[in-house]
């Protein structure tokens, strides 16, 4: 999940990211061990304008989860005025761990959002018109989250044990597959840690860049096992919609040179960026983006391995193939899939005059 904060809320990057539970215990509970990267609905601003414009072509950007450092980038793009600058009016809308974004893009040929790589073959085969546009981070950080003493060292240790995470996954059914997990049972992930605070054999999804800061707040130390070391190991990525990219490219240009100009400046100076996630996010803390903003530099999500010619923004060919045989070998989706009906390259920094190289670490 990327989830996180007090347990009540629902969240899972892939759920990890949006249920709402207003009652007394969720409220208790925020306060006790942080909302951290999870909020209620009610508690920030779910759309964030953008700025006074006129004559500027309306797009929506549906987020994967509530505001956060994950999603600086963009933030910096509109803040910045980079899309403005460059004719767009962009309003950013915070998803959760279940906002159908696959769906609402394909209902909205005006709209961009957040989806995991997999989750585009899914959708092709499904019939819906998206198509992935750019890379958002290069390597997805999904993960799974126990204690440090633990004695769950591998997925294979899953067997017979409890797990927290967005039900339906894609890559939990690849770790059954691949793993032979027959007895492990899952439970609705929340978007908190309290839970696996409270309870010394609480597993949960989570995000490296997120749940072990909250965890390790309220005294408890975590340990990540990366969904990507089992072999699982796609893009987290930008999809439009396909009508979009078809009758309007130079709108999804414009899009992505905003967006690739808003993750360098937020990683050359991203605390102003935090001021503004703080002031839409309330349940956030200061040292918590910082935390996460450290952990994307240290990953290298946002720009992956240089050596491996991984750049901001790019997607590579060869990595959509093994990600489609992948789902085949595992009878994730039924039948092959064209991959233009998947992704494009035509967006990457490198085809619209964009230096994707990052600054070096500002914290």
């Amino acid at each position: 999940m990327k989830g996180t904060g007090s347990e009540g809320t629902t969240k899972s990057r892939f759920a990890r990211r949006r249920a709402i539970l207003g009652s007394l215990l969720w409220a208790a509970l925020s306060w006790a061990f942080v909302t951290g990267c999870s909020r209620p609905a009610d508690s920030a601003k779910d759309v964030v304008e953008a700025p006074a414009k006129t004559n500027r072509h309306r797009l929506t950007f549906i987020n994967d989860w509530y505001p956060e450092a994950e999603h600086g980038g963009y933030f910096a793009a509109q803040l910045k005025g980079y899309w403005a600058e460059l004719g767009l009016d962009v309003t950013i809308v915070a998803g959760g761990p279940n906002p159908d974004i696959e769906k609402k893009v394909a209902l909205d040929e005006n709209s961009l959002g957040i989806v995991r790589g997999d989750a585009v073959f899914i959708a092709a085969e499904r019939g819906l018109p998206v198509i992935a546009v750019n890379s958002y981070f290069q390597h997805d950080p999904q993960g799974i989250m126990v204690r440090e003493d633990s004695p769950v060292r591998t997925f294979a240790d899953l067997e017979d044990r409890d797990l927290a995470m967005q039900i339906g996954n894609t890559w939990f059914s690849y770790l059954q597959s691949k793993y032979g997990l027959k007895k492990t049972r899952t439970r609705p992930v929340t978007g908190s840690v309290a839970n696996f605070v409270a309870d010394p054999n609480w597993i949960t999804q989570a995000y490296p860049t997120c749940e072990p800061y909250y965890a390790g707040k309220a005294g408890v130390k975590a340990r990540m096992i990366q969904i990507s070391d089992s072999g699982f190991d796609p893009y987290r990525v930008i999809i439009a919609n396909r009508k979009l990219v078809a009758e309007h490219p130079e709108i999804v240009r414009a899009f992505s040179i905003g967006a690739y100009k808003g993750w360098i400046e937020y990683c050359r100076d991203p605390l102003p960026i935090h001021e503004h996630i703080l002031s839409v996010s309330p349940t956030m803390e200061a040292e918590g983006l910082k935390f996460s903003y450290r952990k994307m530099r240290e990953l290298r999500l946002i720009e992956g391995d240089s050596a491996k010619g991984e750049t901001l923004g790019e997607v590579k060919p060869e990595r959509w193939e093994a990600l489609h045989q992948l789902l085949l070998d595992h009878r994730l989706i039924k039948a092959p899939i064209d991959r233009e009906k998947v992704y494009t390259g035509a967006f990457a920094p490198s085809k619209v005059a964009v230096d994707p190289q990052l600054p070096p670490p500002a914290l």
